[in-house]
Order: structure tokens, then C-alpha cells, then sequence
């Protein structure tokens, strides 16, 4: 009986070992840099600092309070989000379904550039977040 229950006890140990790295993976991949897209707006994620939101019509959000940007300033990131929006739709309509609604890493055609290169000059609040620009994430929901 005694080495009955070290067998289980070991069994039990050896399952939850391969749970625990399971879920370190996650959180590790979930918390890396990245710019997730979905259907109403652009969240550019860099854990600790705040989350960067763009909007639609190009206002932008850092932990919900909006930003001031000039007309040149939104006009940019309009077509960021735009951009961005279609990559989103192409990914999706190219990427097998998955019940978990996982987001689907967004590859960038050769030659179209999501992400203006001027970016963090024209918009100084970005400068923190350029390690988000190469982890374009597809959000499915």
C-alpha cells in the first residue's frame, strides 16, 4: 500500500510539473510585447507600462485617458488602424478556426509597412513600445 501511494503521489507530482510549465508558457507568450488588433480598436501591449489604445478615427488612449493629437498626428494613426483592420481580416479568413479564440500571429506582406517608420517621431508616446512593432497579433473575437 505504502508503495502504492508513492506511485500515485510521484504520478500526481509529474502531471502537475507538465501543468505548471504548460501554464508558464502561456503567461509567457502572453506577456510578451505585442499589438493585438481586433475589430474596434489597437491595443499595443508592454507589460509593466501602460497599454496604448488606438481608436477608429485615430484618437488614442493611454489607460483610458485620451491623448491630444494634432490633425497630421491622427491622420496617421487612421491609417495605422486601417492598415492594420485588413491585416486582421486576411489573417483571419486564412487561419484555421480554433474553438479557444486565440489570436493569430498577423504576417506582414513584403512591402506594406502597418506601422509607419516615423511613427515614434511624430508620436513620442510610442518610443517606449517600438519591441511591440515585430508582434502583430490577430485578435479573434
Amino acid at each position: 500500500m505504502k508503495k502504492l501511494s508513492l506511485l500515485l503521489f510521484a504520478l500526481f507530482c509529474l502531471v502537475a510539473t507538465g501543468c505548471d510549465q504548460e501554464y508558464r508558457n502561456h503567461r509567457a507568450e502572453r506577456s510578451k510585447p505585442k499589438i493585438t488588433v481586433s475589430d474596434g480598436m489597437v491595443t499595443v501591449r508592454r507589460a509593466p507600462a501602460p497599454n496604448i489604445i488606438i481608436l477608429p478615427n485615430g484618437h488614442m488612449k493611454i489607460d483610458e485617458i485620451e491623448i491630444p493629437l494634432n490633425e497630421e498626428q491622427q491622420a496617421m494613426l487612421q491609417g495605422m488602424f486601417g492598415q492594420l483592420q485588413v491585416l486582421r481580416q486576411n489573417t483571419l479568413t486564412d487561419a484555421p478556426p480554433d474553438p479557444a479564440k486565440r489570436s493569430v500571429k498577423i504576417q506582414v506582406p513584403e512591402g506594406m509597412q502597418p506601422i509607419p517608420p516615423d511613427l515614434t517621431a511624430k508620436i513620442p508616446e510610442f518610443k517606449a513600445y517600438t519591441e511591440t512593432f515585430d508582434n502583430l497579433q490577430a485578435d479573434r473575437h
